[in-house]
């Protein structure tokens, strides 16, 4: 499966979209793209209402540690993820406790109107 995302120039932040099995391998291409495209330090919305996900405990720390080290060369904008999913919440609030720990704000929302209120509130830091 592949993390599909536009950016929402109005909200400035990025929308993606997972559906599926959500994979390492996916999580890491989707960040890939980001980086290629210079869109790591812009707010993102990870809609992952319709995933599920293998991902393990260490592959979870793997991210953590990419986050880091792109900490070195940019800022990362904050990471709202949103899921249903209840093995996708424990991975995403795994990775959130420790990205955040890091340096790289993110959260996890079972409600979408909770993760945009939350991206909204580092919107009105900046001002």
């Amino acid at each position: 499966m592949a993390i599909r995302y536009s950016v929402d120039r109005f909200h400035r932040r990025l929308i993606a979209h997972a559906d599926g099995v959500l994979t390492f391998d996916d999580i890491d291409a989707h960040l890939d793209e980001e980086q290629r495209n210079r869109d790591l330090d812009v707010p993102e919305l990870f809609d992952a209402r319709g995933a599920s996900t293998t991902l393990t405990t260490q592959q979870v720390e793997r991210l953590v540690g990419r986050a880091v080290d792109m900490l070195r060369v940019t800022d990362l904008g904050p990471t709202a993820i949103v899921t249903t999913n209840d093995v996708l919440y424990g991975m995403a609030r795994m990775y959130a406790v420790l990205a955040e720990g890091a340096g790289a704000p993110a959260d996890v929302f079972s409600d979408m109107s909770a993760a945009l209120r939350w991206l909204d509130g580092f919107r009105d830091d900046e001002r």
